[in-house]
């Protein structure tokens, strides 16, 4: 159907509410759609579309009563008869007619197909078949989906055909505006409210993220004595994108819903090719990346983080995976041994944990703790004085009210997942149970050597305190109540990212006295 001229800018349509009405012979089926492709030819109308099964009514003529199935695959028989009267109505009037859909037998498989055929004004005839069945077109009528999109090159430019159903799969609009079609044709058929909107909204969403024009035709009336089209609900429609250029909520012309009507209006084709190019949003030339920013997806838990994981205490089991835990999260950094490991849980079990995902058992997490008298350091040590070396033997539970946080860690591929906020409560619930007076620790500055040739790092905690600078870790404790105690240097001596330095920080366990010394 390629017209070898350039298309035209403007057209005239008209799309029916298709009244089906009892009929008792081809005859007066064909006085019907006579009539109206007259009428649209009077009109002026460059384009008349038809409604998806609209050829039922000669169900009449047939054994109404017997198995649906029989009846579609009689019906078909009609076929070569319909096609003759529309090719020969389209090149009487001279336009073009978008023929609805009528069932068809394929000489080869002999399976039915739900065809659409498209008529122009010099007898050319091409046909979309529909290619998504809906369940009582497949398991009631025994229809057979097609298997290709069709793109027809016509006088006034490119155009697709999405019958009924297909319209709510939006690849399919979407790979047809790709190729060039500005106008989408939506024949339907539709026995309640629900089915006729969920084409409509999904129609006129094809011509928003599209950007192109969208005829909708619906069939309206009903045939009760014959189950198959006993109800009907439709409306025509002719929908535009929404923009300034078109018409206001995106709708041309639309009939009043279930009554016999004829809509008319009237395209201007030359504003799709603009609003392409310099829309107020250019949604069709900016899906063009859509698939790259889809060809990886982030899964994203939202089940809470108490039913997610699970804190438990430390096994000799785990070592093995807290040492490759270590290595994920920091590569550049030495890993705890399993020695330390077992000297940890050794000492003091009850300070070791593990957070673990219940649906894979991963552990994802660890954090290691002691307990230290307050009174017996500097604040501005190392951390290798406050742990003993990483061994944890200055663990001292007849002095000692301060549990102190010698690790925290989570795996990169869960952080901000809750796994960290599971493991900080468990550790203030052990606080609590032991009635230890506060958590201190010393946190890592990880975003310091981003700052520090030219921000002291005082200043840079000063910063992450009142929320100017995120600090991966100080800023987490903050949100998690702790409060800075003081900045230190050479806390972690070979740390990169934080040069060394860390912010001692401190929680205050809320049911003990605070002002007691300990």
């Amino acid at each position: 159907m390629v017209r070898g001229m350039e298309p035209l800018d403007r057209i005239r349509v008209a799309t029916l509410q298709y009244f089906i009405r009892p009929v008792e012979s081809f005859e007066r089926f064909q006085e019907q759609v006579e009539g109206l492709v007259e009428t649209a030819s009077d009109y002026r109308c460059h384009l008349v579309v038809f409604p998806e099964y609209f050829t039922t009514q000669l169900l009449m003529l047939g054994d109404y009563k017997g198995p649906i199935r029989d009846q579609v695959r009689e019906l078909s028989k009609q076929a070569p008869r319909f096609i003759a009267l529309m090719k020969g109505l389209a090149e009487r009037h001279k336009l073009y007619i978008v023929g609805g859909t009528i069932p068809v037998e394929d000489p080869k498989s002999g399976s039915i197909r739900n065809r659409c055929h498209f008529f122009s004004p010099d007898g050319d005839v091409g046909f979309q078949d529909k290619l998504h069945m809906t369940r009582f077109e497949k398991e009631e009528w025994i229809i057979e989906p097609g298997s290709r999109l069709k793109i027809f090159d016509t006088d006034f430019g490119k155009v697709a055909i999405t019958i009924c159903y297909d319209v709510e799969f939006p690849e399919i609009a979407r790979t047809a505006a790709r190729a060039g079609a500005s106008v989408l044709i939506v024949p339907s058929c539709t026995d309640d409210r629900q089915g006729f909107l969920r084409v409509r909204y999904c129609a006129h969403a094809r011509a928003v993220e599209n950007q192109m024009f969208v005829i909708h035709s619906s069939t309206v009336g009903s045939l009760p004595m014959v189950p198959a089209i006993s109800l009907n609900y439709g409306q025509a429609s002719i929908l535009t994108p929404s923009d300034f250029a078109f018409s206001r909520d995106g709708i041309l012309a639309e009939g009043i819903p279930n009554q016999e009507s004829m809509v008319i209006g009237e395209l201007n084709l030359k504003l799709i090719a603009e609003q392409r190019a310099s829309g107020t949003v250019l949604p069709l030339l900016d899906s063009q990346k859509t698939a790259e920013l889809l060809s990886d997806v982030d899964l994203v838990s939202v089940i809470p983080a108490e039913e997610r994981y699970l804190v438990r205490n430390t096994e000799p089991t785990d070592f093995e995976a807290i040492v490759a835990l270590c290595q994920a999260t920091y590569p550049d950094s030495p890993s705890w041994s399993p020695y330390q490991l077992k000297s940890h849980r050794d000492i003091f079990p009850e300070g070791q944990m593990v957070v673990v995902e219940r649906a894979t058992g991963a552990l994802v997490g660890f954090a290691a703790s002691l307990i230290i008298d307050r009174d017996g350091y500097d604040w501005g040590d190392p951390w290798r004085i406050f742990t003993d070396n990483g061994m944890f033997t200055n663990h001292d539970t007849e002095k000692g009210k301060t549990l102190y946080g010698a690790e925290v860690m989570v795996h990169p591929e869960f952080q901000g997942t809750g796994a960290g906020t599971e493991l900080y409560r468990a550790r203030e619930n052990l606080a609590r149970k032991l009635g230890l007076r506060r958590i201190r620790a010393g946190a890592r500055l990880r975003g310091y050597h981003q700052y520090g040739p030219n921000m002291p790092a005082e200043d840079y905690v000063k910063a992450v305190q009142q929320k100017k600078i995120w600090d991966p870790t100080l800023s987490f404790q903050l949100n998690r109540g702790f409060t800075v105690f003081r900045v230190v240097s050479n806390y972690l001596r070979h740390d990169p990212e934080s040069l060394g330095h860390a912010a001692i920080i401190e929680w205050l366990n809320p049911e003990v006295v605070i002002g007691a010394k300990s």
